[in-house]
């Protein structure tokens, strides 16, 4: 009996045994860890102002010039090209900078190292063209028939004067507005303004004559509605000269005889010599004509030699320093 029992519990445990496996025949694999789902990307965050593309950028707007032509504009421009010194010094002044330049445009310094079209009277169409400009800015009085030739060859034409203040006022805005830029325009006016104001005193009661020469040694007076003739009025100073209209070569200048200039008398004679040095000053000259020698101008020392550019050639926001030239005269 006992061998009986014996050998039932060992047919059990070999019965159990073959049913488990063990554990140790077999090295423990760990546990896999449960895979990480992918990281979320966060959403951007939304941009308040988008990114502007470049056409975006474009303004159409439109500026009635000097000639009362309305200029469309797309965009601002971006190549200027300036034919004129009156063009250029308010172009630099309104905050723009020029492609190119005609020969007498000197001011700023800086356009001196700018290409050239010659002269401004007969400016190189073809050297203006090949700077591919987007706009060219022309002087209304003396370059209007420049017009119809640069608009068929594709070219934006905007055309400034400057016969009074006011023009000298408008253009620089109108070049502003063009720029982009209206307010700092306005700030230049503004200064200009209050610059004229401190220079425009002094010369109260006193009379002045404005002379140029030609070369038969003819003399010509600034005439009232003259841009040298402004600029004396500016000044405070009253033109002796009188209501004289135009005659003679130079525009804005009056012919007057010696006996004229004799009756006139005024106090002081500022004069213009459109020749460069070494030709002799007009001022110098005026010493050799034996009836001047008894005006008033001639006694007091008062015959001043002044600058043709800012005087005559270069009508723009220098007539500021033309002003504070003729009150540190008086």
């Amino acid at each position: 009996m006992l061998k009986l029992l014996l050998l039932m519990v060992l047919i059990l445990s070999l019965a159990c045994s073959s049913g488990v496996e063990d554990s140790s025949s077999k090295p423990v694999q760990p546990m896999a860890a449960a895979e990480a789902a992918p990281a979320k990307e966060p959403e951007p965050a939304a941009d308040p102002l988008p990114a502007k593309k470049t056409e975006e950028l474009k303004v159409e707007f439109s500026v009635i010039d000097a000639l009362g032509n309305k200029v469309s504009f797309d965009s601002v421009p971006s190549r200027i090209a300036t034919i004129s010194p009156s063009a250029t010094e308010i172009l630099y002044k309104a905050g723009g900078t020029s492609v190119i330049r005609d020969r007498a445009s000197r001011y700023p310094a800086e356009v001196n190292s700018l290409p050239s079209v010659g002269s401004s009277y007969d400016p190189s169409i073809e050297d203006l063209v090949a700077q591919n400009p987007d706009l060219v800015i022309i002087e209304a009085l003396t370059q209007s028939r420049f017009i119809g030739q640069l608009q068929q060859l594709g070219l934006k034409v905007f055309a400034i004067k400057i016969e009074t203040i006011d023009d000298l006022y408008k253009s620089l805005t109108n070049v502003g507005t063009i720029l982009g830029d209206t307010g700092y325009a306005e700030s230049v006016v503004d200064v200009i303004k209050q610059d004229l104001v401190t220079y425009g005193t002094g010369a109260e009661g006193k009379t002045a004559l404005m002379l140029i020469g030609d070369q038969d040694q003819n003399l010509y007076a600034a005439t009232k509605k003259s841009y040298t003739g402004l600029i004396a009025s500016l000044a405070g100073l009253e033109n002796a000269a009188g209501d004289a209209e135009d005659s003679g070569p130079y525009p804005g200048f009056a012919l007057m005889s010696t006996e004229q200039i004799l009756r006139a008398n005024p106090d002081m004679i500022f004069t213009i010599t459109p020749a460069p040095e070494p030709a002799p000053r007009l001022s110098q000259s005026l010493g050799f004509i034996p009836p001047f020698k008894g005006l008033k101008a001639m006694q007091t020392n008062k015959v001043i030699e002044s600058d043709v550019v800012i005087f005559l050639n270069s009508p723009g926001p220098r007539i500021v320093d033309a002003v504070a030239f003729m009150k540190e005269n008086f």
